[in-house]
């Protein structure tokens, strides 16, 4: 495929993710500016050697997408994956482009590489609500759940919350369903009776500042802790929408007794006021690796 045809197939693909007229511009000026270079990015980024991309300008790891996208979607087909899952799945694309450009006055681009590469590598799938992960477990040495014993490095899929749509359990036990039957057929080297998670979402000490029907609580609940982690990054990037790391958060619980000061903090939300009641008073965050058992939310 010559060179113009490579891209313009390409971009009908990412016309349909980022459907953003000012990104899309500055995406196309990139790619004809640096057109050679950004190909030969792609073309690493397809081999799964993302870390090349690591430091480079963001709109340059825009602009690399935007050309693996065509080859992806090739990938996702072959593999007997539909085409609404391909889109779906590639729309963390445009999720992480807009957060980034939220956070940075404006400017074009993303940095997350060291994630949208499993997207690119088909490692990574949006089924529904939820997000489905190849990978191996290893929370534990092995671990007895539902009659059977999964053990470390056995395969199985990570399960992942992306942002949008509303967390309800309608909609996850949907997502579940779904990709059981989805991942069971394409996979079959894959169990997917169990699946894993590490989330705050799954922090016990949720339940110190969120309701007991909460879509939070709930979405917990389908899960079975097998251990918990102290930190806070994670609660103030999805609650708050403040990003600072784990050093600062440990130095301000010390010195003031809280993660961060939240008093001017203009909480909109009624998990952002209740959370920010509970930093305030000195409350503690943390995270939970859990284990859900499929044919308990299928039935």
């Amino acid at each position: 495929m010559e060179i113009n045809d490579y891209i313009r197939a390409n971009w009908v693909f990412f016309k349909q993710i980022y459907n953003d007229e000012t990104v899309l511009n500055a995406v196309k000026e990139e790619i004809f500016g640096e057109t050679k270079k950004l190909l030969k990015y792609a073309d690493l980024l397809l081999e799964g050697k993302w870390s090349k991309l690591e430091g480079m300008p963001p709109i340059f790891i825009l602009s690399t997408l935007a050309l693996c996208l065509k080859p992806t979607y090739d990938r996702f087909i072959r593999m007997g994956l539909s085409e609404s899952v391909f889109y779906d799945t590639m729309s963390d694309i445009k999720i992480w482009g807009e957060d980034y450009r939220n956070h940075h006055n404006g400017e074009i681009g993303l940095t997350e590489i060291n994630w949208l590469y499993l997207h690119v590598n088909c490692e990574i799938f949006k089924i529904g609500r939820l997000q489905y992960q190849i990978g191996k477990f290893y929370f534990n040495k092995s671990a007895e759940i539902a009659g059977r014993t999964i053990k470390y490095g056995d395969k199985c899929y990570f399960i992942h919350i992306p942002r949008g749509a509303k967390l309800d359990s309608v909609s996850c036990k949907k997502s579940i369903t779904l990709a059981t039957d989805t991942l069971g057929d394409i996979f079959k080297d894959i169990q997917t009776d169990v699946m894993m998670c590490q989330s705050w979402l799954l922090s016990p000490k949720n339940m110190n500042f969120v309701a007991k029907d909460s879509n939070i609580a709930k979405f917990a609940n389908m899960f079975s802790l097998t251990s918990e982690s102290e930190g806070a990054e994670q609660h103030f990037r999805w609650i708050f929408d403040i990003i600072a790391d784990e050093k600062t958060f440990a130095k301000n619980k010390k010195k003031l007794g809280y993660y961060m000061d939240l008093s001017k903090f203009n909480a909109t939300t009624s998990l952002q006021k209740a959370a920010k009641d509970y930093v305030m008073a000195g409350g503690e965050f943390s995270s939970g690796k859990g284990l859900l058992v499929t044919k308990d939310i299928i039935g």
